[in-house]
Parts: C-alpha cells; sequence; structure tokens
C-alpha cells in the first residue's frame, strides 16, 4: 500500500489554497468567470478588444471586471496583452469547454522558416472582416485567432511543424464567408515566408560569392 507522503506543512498549505480558491470563487461575478474561462488556455495572451470580441461583453463591463481581477490577482497584463496569473491558472486548473473547429485550408511550411518572423508580420492586425482576438503558443504549436466583426465565426491560424493549418468554426452555411475572409491572412502569411527565403536567397549568395 502506499504511504501518504503529505506532510503536516504540506496539509496546511492545501487546506489554506483550498480556503483562498472557495472565498475567490464567492467573490467572482459572473462576468469574472467569463473572462477567466477565457484566458483558460495554457500560455494564451489576448488584448482587451480579444477578450471583448471572444465573449461579447461591453468595454465598461469588461474593465471594471479585469480591475476586480487585477486585484483578486488572478489576471496579469503584459506588453501583448491579458493572461491568467499564477493564482488564476490553479483556479481554473478544470478543463475549458471546447470549441470545434474545422480545418479549411493546409499549405507546406518550409522548414528554414523563421515562424516568429511569420508572427510578428501578422500579430494584431485586421483583415477585411476579421478583428484580431490574441494568441495561444505552446512549444510545438501557435494558435493565432481572429473573429469576424459581427462575431458570426473565428478564424484560427494554427502554425505547427512543417504546415500551417487555417480552421474556422463558422456553421455550414457562413463557410463560404468564412474562406473569403481568410484570403489576406493568407495573402499576408506567404508574403512573410517569401520575403524570408529572399533575404535568406541573397545573403546565402552574397557568402558564396565572397569565397
Amino acid at each position: 500500500m502506499q504511504k501518504d507522503t503529505m506532510t503536516g506543512i504540506d496539509e496546511e498549505r492545501y487546506s489554506k489554497d483550498m480556503t483562498n480558491n472557495a472565498n475567490v470563487h464567492g467573490t467572482l461575478r459572473p462576468n469574472d468567470s467569463r473572462i477567466l474561462n477565457a484566458l483558460n488556455e495554457d500560455n494564451s495572451v489576448y488584448t482587451f478588444s480579444g477578450i471583448m470580441r471572444k465573449i461579447g461583453m461591453h468595454q465598461e463591463s469588461l474593465s471594471r471586471s479585469l480591475q476586480r481581477l487585477f486585484e483578486l490577482d488572478l489576471v496579469e497584463r503584459s506588453e501583448t496583452g491579458y493572461k491568467l496569473s499564477k493564482k488564476g491558472s490553479i483556479l481554473k486548473k478544470q478543463p475549458s469547454k471546447k470549441i470545434l473547429f474545422t480545418p479549411i485550408l493546409r499549405a507546406y511550411l518550409p522548414t528554414d522558416v523563421d515562424v516568429a518572423k511569420v508572427i510578428d508580420g501578422i500579430r494584431g492586425r485586421w483583415f477585411k472582416n476579421l478583428r484580431w482576438v490574441g494568441i495561444v503558443e505552446n512549444k510545438n504549436d501557435h494558435l493565432l485567432q481572429w473573429i469576424d466583426e459581427l462575431g458570426l465565426f473565428q478564424i484560427n491560424l494554427r502554425i505547427v511543424p512543417n504546415s500551417i493549418i487555417i480552421e474556422t468554426n463558422a456553421k455550414s452555411d457562413k463557410v463560404t464567408e468564412a474562406l473569403v475572409s481568410v484570403f489576406r491572412i493568407v495573402q499576408e502569411t506567404f508574403k512573410s515566408i517569401l520575403e524570408y527565403q529572399k533575404t535568406s536567397f541573397v545573403n546565402y549568395t552574397k557568402n558564396v560569392l565572397a569565397n
């Protein structure tokens, strides 16, 4: 039988954490919980406007809720947007409800492309009727998110090893509209890739000639 290795100090800390979490839950308002749910994804960062569009909350209501969450130390702000604090991550450790997305385009990504530069070229930008929401970054998966200005559907650009995937949660009668909307994103993405390859080729040629 496995022995219980929790010490008295561990038990006290665990009990205190559970009490604090219960107290925090008791002070949260519905809008606060909606924000925490929106941010409840590892390494996700959303702008103020991105959160507002993602959950459909009025600007003043969002501002008040974020202020409360700051005071409760559940949310923190970075240069690129808002994310859960360490305390907020613990509080929202249960998985959030997943939204189903359908891939509508997949393209090959050269292995020598600087993914960070591609992301910097399109991060935070608006395309046609698409408004920027935020980004979720993990080791081998970068997810950039936009939402239709009317809130009809969301567009994700997912960068994984060797591929770029465009996906949407648009209903069947809106898929064509979603495809039209992503044209500029695709155009700018591959423009960044081509610029990078052109620069790499020029540098390679210069090195060859120099030798």
